[in-house]
């Protein structure tokens, strides 16, 4: 059965025969793939503090499976992932920091912008850790059938040591996911699942480099290159 035709020829276009089970895995990795992380460890930055860099989120895809063969109309996965870069910038609110995300998947007409907001709970010091909480948000653009958004809260202990900072996060994300499968047909999926990540974040004398592993849906990978304050 042929793809349902799309006035704006979006890159997501789904088949007629696309089951619930289908949509909703499709639809877990993407949210995964636009979520809103800023690629760093949860802190507060000061009034003058910022970071500005160029992130990517790496998810792996079996580009063989009904999930994503009834999914896309060209697949634009790079050896079986979909990397999703993005532009990261954080400010210092004092007792808080604020970030934004752009991102554009490659070879697609698909883009995502996002947020997040992180608190710390404990400030770190030479003995103590920081523990953070950051929620997150972000929404897909660009696709005339597809509609999804993304929510999610996580705490993170993080531990500088000069000029390393290793850190660790669990948490949750929700999705609202809305796809149009027929002119008849409307598959929705507002499902929840957990976020565990790992990374090291090296602080060098320009830049800054972030690298971190997911597990959520699949197992997904992040890394950054910043400068900042």
């Amino acid at each position: 059965m042929a793809a349902l035709p799309l006035s704006a020829q979006s890159d997501i276009s789904f088949d007629p025969a696309t089951t619930q089970a289908e949509f909703t895995k499709f639809s877990r990795i993407a949210a995964q793939a636009i979520y809103a992380t800023p690629v760093e460890p949860a802190r507060a930055r000061g009034l003058l503090g910022f970071d500005i860099g160029i992130a990517v989120t790496a998810v792996p895809v079996d580009t063989t499976a009904s999930y994503w063969t009834h999914s896309v109309r060209d697949d634009f996965t790079i050896s079986d992932y979909v990397a999703v870069p993005r532009v990261v910038a954080s400010k210092g609110l004092g007792r808080a920091t604020l970030s934004a995300t752009y991102a554009k998947v490659q070879s697609s007409d698909v883009s995502t912008w996002g947020g997040a907001l992180d608190v710390p709970l404990m400030s770190g010091g030479v003995l103590k850790p920081t523990i953070a909480v950051r929620a997150a948000y972000s929404t897909l653009q660009g696709s005339d059938v597809y509609d999804l958004k993304t929510y999610g809260a996580e705490v993170f202990l993080s531990k500088g040591f000069g000029p390393v900072t290793p850190y660790i996060a669990a948490g949750r994300m929700k999705m609202d996911a809305s796809g149009s499968v027929s002119p008849a047909i409307t598959l929705n999926d507002d499902s929840a699942f957990n976020r565990f990540t790992v990374g090291v974040k090296l602080s060098l004398l320009i830049p800054k480099l972030v690298f971190e592993a997911t597990q959520a849906e699949e197992r997904s990978y992040a890394a950054k290159v910043s400068f900042g304050l």
